[in-house]
């Protein structure tokens, strides 16, 4: 019956995470077409600076998370309110500090711009973006206890079906009023609607909480060091347009920006089976020892490599001319930059597993890790950017995923969440890299022959990429086959 609830679950995050993606994906396509692509890497440059004022959010609601499992698994409902209301009081400080130093900010917006800019509006679409972020930790509570109570359906829902109303009616106002001020205001709306329903749902089901003065110590001992982590995520993953909106242009932003909406989409796919794993990966933590924790990792990690050298590979086959039916032939990027944005997608995929069981345990001391990460994306980048342009942007965060996330984060967790060695993560990914060597040779041998290269059509892509999945599956099944551990794992499920 847990399996049969987790594939629902599974399930209807997948639905709802295709309907949120369909209607994004119009939105920026008729955000392109009529507010023009300037604009639209205007507001992708705006999500992006916005992510270092959410820096003051410094991993809480993770820290919360872990705190919640235990508590709620005995329904300790004393602890569960000490919690809660720790976390809703630094959440309120969190709002006003984003509020006020977002709003402080609008002066220096022209500095991350290259580009002369001539709607004077940028300074109200600023500050509306500001208010919007900061209303959303108003709400932030209630999603943070819901998924730690194993109630991520619910949460799911309610965020699936207000963002795809709210995106609907954001298609309508683009063509009837080509208004970038109330597209802004609708995402206001998403929030406020979120806000109501989880508000109506905690009243009627967590009655038991009760508001205290008492504050649990041990989440802002671990804020200290997830805020590394959080600075370091920004600075690999949120510098990329800002850097290229300085020394570029916005019109560059926009278009790698549709590449990452793309990539975007894929992760979140893969995330949604691991939204879900989540909380139910935290309890197994929690009740098993570390032997039977580590086998778990392993028979999830070679799935999800699996998952990973798909979707990566099938994205470097079908990305261009998904690029080109959605948006146009201007819009399309150079081969190699494309080789580029996939290796960073593989890595981004595959690092899920890890993270997960990472939080799950509570490791959150290897702040030494972020630090290097971010020194080393940021230095590189810029570098890079100035001898090879937007190549060298995403060469710098190659070389910090492959360094710290490919490498020195697992050795880590091999040691603190295992009990393993460094000689244990050389055999494991020893093989994983293996596995992947044979797959793309075998794809590369096999899928040539099945390469189409005009595309003049939706329903053809479709069929099209079908065709791609299929086969490369098939193909990276048969591989995976050649590793015992895998051939164990079909056995279990079958």
């Amino acid at each position: 019956m847990k399996r049969i609830k987790v594939i629902k679950e599974i399930l209807l995050n997948l639905i709802i995470t295709v309907g949120i993606s369909l209607s994004l994906f119009l939105v920026n396509k008729y955000f392109s077409l009529y507010l023009g692509i300037q604009n639209l890497g205007l507001m992708k440059l705006f999500t992006q600076l916005l992510a270092y004022l959410n820096l003051a959010e410094i991993g809480l609601s993770s820290a919360s998370t872990y705190a919640l499992y235990k508590p709620l698994a005995e329904k300790d409902y004393n602890q569960i309110s000490v919690i809660i209301n720790t976390i809703a009081s630094l959440y309120k400080k969190i709002s006003l500090f984003i509020l006020i130093v977002g709003l402080l900010l609008n002066p220096i917006i022209p500095f991350f711009i290259k580009d002369k800019l001539k709607d004077v509006n940028i300074y109200l679409y600023w500050s509306l973006y500001v208010i919007n972020t900061a209303l959303s930790y108003s709400f932030a509570k209630y999603s943070v206890l819901f998924t730690a109570d194993q109630k991520f359906k619910f949460v799911r829902l309610i965020q699936g079906e207000s963002r795809i109303f709210c995106q609907i009616l954001q298609i309508i106002i683009i063509i009837k009023f080509e208004s970038f001020l109330i597209f802004i205001l609708l995402l206001i709306l998403d929030n406020i609607i979120q806000f109501i329903f989880y508000k109506i749902h905690y009243k009627k089901y967590y009655f038991n909480i009760f508001k205290t003065k008492i504050t649990d110590k041990s989440i802002t001992k671990n804020l200290k060091n997830l805020f590394w982590h959080k600075l370091a995520g920004l600075i690999v993953f949120n510098t990329d347009l800002i850097l290229i909106s300085k020394f570029i242009s916005l019109e560059v932003v926009g278009i790698y920006a549709s590449y990452q909406m793309i990539v975007q989409m894929i992760i979140t796919l893969i995330n949604i089976i691991l939204s879900v794993l989540r909380p139910k990966i935290g309890k197994f933590i929690a009740e098993n020892n570390k032997e039977e924790i580590f086998n778990c990792w392993r028979n999830l990690n070679i799935i999800f490599l699996n998952i990973s050298i798909l979707f990566s590979f099938c994205a470097y086959i079908l990305i261009d001319d998904f690029i080109k039916l959605w948006i146009g032939n201007k819009y399309i990027l150079p081969k190699q930059t494309t080789i580029l944005i996939i290796i960073n997608l593989f890595v981004q995929c595959f690092r899920g597993v890890t993270d997960v069981f990472k939080d799950g345990s509570g490791f959150f001391d290897d702040i030494q890790l972020p630090i290097i990460e971010a020194i080393l994306n940021f230095v590189f980048s810029i570098v890079l950017l100035y001898y090879i342009g937007l190549n060298g942007v995403i060469v710098g965060t190659i070389i910090s995923n492959i360094l710290i996330i490919s490498i020195a984060r697992p050795v880590l967790v091999f040691i603190k969440c295992f009990n393993k060695d460094w000689k244990d993560y050389i055999e494991v990914y020893g093989n994983y890299l293996i596995l992947l060597i044979l797959s793309l040779f075998g794809l590369n041998l096999i899928i040539k022959s099945f390469i189409i290269f005009e595309i003049n059509g939706w329903i053809e892509w479709i069929i099209y990429a079908i065709k791609i999945s299929s086969i490369s599956g098939i193909i990276i099944f048969i591989v995976f086959l050649l590793n015992k551990e895998f051939r164990n794992i079909l056995k279990k499920i079958l």
